[in-house]
């Protein structure tokens, strides 16, 4: 979607002569150095979102941590490396960014007023600015364990926290998280003060995503009510009760002014487990839809019920079916996720071949993702001490690659004109 909303573009000399760009749009600000690098990218109140540095890029998370991504040759193949920095290391890397800010704003006392509130904005986040930011973020969320990855940019609200299953034997997002789902009034209280953090950093956000895993398991009454929450604050309902505090965050976003989408406007998206949909009928689903469900995610793994089973997942692959044709008679689209390499080479025949005749069953279609999320054994989780006493080794890249591909290859479209899309899913991507 093409954005043509207002932007600014600034551009000074440095003292040791390097050109600096500021360029202010919508939704980010970026600062350039001679053209396109280094790069760095804040969202609209300030915070460094990412940068492009000595060959690398980087994401900070809201809980100020920084992970690193970069491509290296191994084996004369040139693979994707990434990890999260040392502290040390990301505190260089927002003093960078924080010094070149300083240096923008000394150069920047004959230029436009909106500039200089951009570069005031930003000089406010040094380290010691984005620490106590990360501990206020904290007291709002519980640790967001993952998203999809088309959900990376989505405003979450933790409608629940956990997970309500919380036994398969691979997952470790929501050890220790009991599972419970948020009164309206926690609810409400919860997404005033989500609101009030982001402030006008929220146009940086282009969905809900409801939090947290099998959010959407909740009864249908408890769900509308929360959802309710959502709408009623776009009509403004709730806008009274807050609007002051988001009106003081919106005094020091920077220029131009970053107009926030009501949240009750946005799509809303939500993970639940196969066994659960099928509590709720279509005519649930298709309110939901009307609430304004866009797209329902499913952790499939497999269509191999004996490595279902295994794996401790609720569920079969009966159930998966079921639930998928129950959201595309509703009208939703859908999103099944599927563990390449999981269960080793003891389930690797059988999890192609039922996987492949499992999505070839489903009511798949344009506007629908089959992700690839390749398997990745944590030693904190059961699997890693049942696969030792079975004998189950990780399969190596090449194997996963070759899963995945087989099972593409085989994969058959109930429309051709009209096919699901098929994406990867690298859980070590995710930064919030």
């Amino acid at each position: 979607m093409s954005d043509d909303r207002p932007r600014l573009r600034w551009e000074t000399t440095l003292p040791d002569g390097r050109l600096a760009s500021l360029l202010a749009r919508p939704n980010a600000l970026n600062l350039l150095l001679d053209g396109e690098q280094p790069s760095f990218t804040f969202d609209p109140l300030g915070r460094l979102h990412g940068a492009f540095y000595e060959g690398r890029n980087y994401r900070r998370s809201l809980d100020n941590r920084v992970l690193a991504k970069w491509t290296a040759s191994e084996d004369g193949q040139k693979r994707r490396q990434r990890r999260w920095l040392r502290q040390d290391e990301a505190r260089r890397l927002v003093q960078v960014a924080h010094e070149l800010v300083c240096q923008m704003a000394a150069a920047a006392g004959a230029a436009p007023p909106a500039v200089q509130a951009a570069l005031a904005s930003l000089a406010r986040w040094d380290w010691d600015g984005l620490e106590r930011d990360r501990q206020r973020f904290q007291q709002i969320y519980t640790p967001v364990g993952i998203l999809p990855p088309d959900q990376y940019l989505a405003l979450v609200l933790q409608a629940t926290h956990g997970c309500s299953h919380n036994a398969c034997t691979f997952c470790t997002f929501y050890q220790g998280t009991p599972f419970r789902i948020k009164t309206p009034e926690q609810f409400r209280q919860h997404m005033a003060d989500v609101l009030d953090f982001f402030g006008p950093a929220a146009a940086m956000r282009q969905s809900i995503f409801l939090a947290d895993a099998n959010a959407l398991v909740a009864p249908m009454p408890r769900l509308l009510a929360l959802l309710k929450v959502v709408r009623d604050w776009s009509r403004g309902a709730e806008g009274g009760a807050h609007a002051g505090a988001a009106g003081r965050r919106s005094e020091d976003a920077a220029a131009p002014a970053a107009s926030m989408t009501a949240p009750g406007d946005l799509p809303l998206f939500a993970f639940i487990d196969a066994f659960h949909v099928e509590r709720k009928s279509v005519a649930d689903w298709q309110e939901l839809r009307a609430h304004g469900l866009a797209r329902v995610y499913i952790g499939m793994e497999s269509g191999h019920d004996p490595l279902l089973r295994w794996l401790n997942k609720p569920g079969d692959a009966a159930d998966v079916l079921d639930a998928t044709t129950t959201l595309k008679a509703a009208g939703l689209q859908a999103s099944v996720i599927i563990l390449l390499g999981a269960g080793g080479d003891r389930y690797a025949h059988g999890h192609v071949r039922d996987t492949v005749a499992l999505l070839n069953a489903m009511p798949l279609g344009r506007g629908d993702l089959i992700y690839f999320s390749d398997f990745v054994v944590h030693a904190d989780a059961p699997y890693a001490a049942l696969a030792a006493a079975a004998g189950i080794e990780p399969r190596p890249p090449a194997a996963l690659r070759a899963q995945e591909l087989a099972i593409r290859a085989a994969f058959v479209a109930q429309d051709a004109q009209q096919p699901p899309q098929f994406a990867r899913y690298d859980i070590g991507e995710f930064v919030y």
